[in-house]
C-alpha cells in the first residue's frame, strides 16, 4: 500500500493501516484502511462528550377555581399558592 506525506507530500510504502513517520521529514501519519475510516484507532476519549441528561417532566398545571377567572397556571410542590391573574389562594393538592 503506498502513503503519501501530510506535510511534505513523499510517497512512501506502508504494509497496513497504521501509524508511520515519513521517511523524508519525520512527521508521522496515520494511513488508513480503503475506505477511509477504519481501522483506526477511533475517537479518543477525551475528545467524546457525554449525553446530556433527559429534561425534567415539566410541573402539572393548577386551575383558579375562581369562576370569573379560571386562568390556569404551572405550580411547583406547594399546598397553596396566589393565582398570578386575580390573586386568589389556590389549594393545589400537592406539598406539605
Amino acid at each position: 500500500m503506498r502513503a503519501r506525506c501530510g506535510r511534505c507530500g513523499t510517497g512512501f510504502e506502508v504494509m497496513a493501516p497504521g501509524r508511520y513517520a515519513c521517511p523524508a521529514c519525520g512527521v508521522t501519519n496515520e494511513v488508513r484502511g480503503p475506505g477511509g475510516g477504519g481501522p483506526g484507532p477511533g475517537p479518543r476519549p477525551q475528545d467524546m462528550v457525554p449525553p446530556a441528561p433527559p429534561p425534567e417532566a415539566p410541573s402539572r398545571r393548577t386551575k383558579c377555581p375562581d369562576a370569573e377567572c379560571g386562568f390556569s397556571f404551572i405550580v411547583g410542590d406547594v399546598s397553596v399558592a396566589p393565582c398570578p391573574m386575580c390573586g386568589a389562594d389556590v389549594a393545589t393538592g400537592r406539598g406539605a
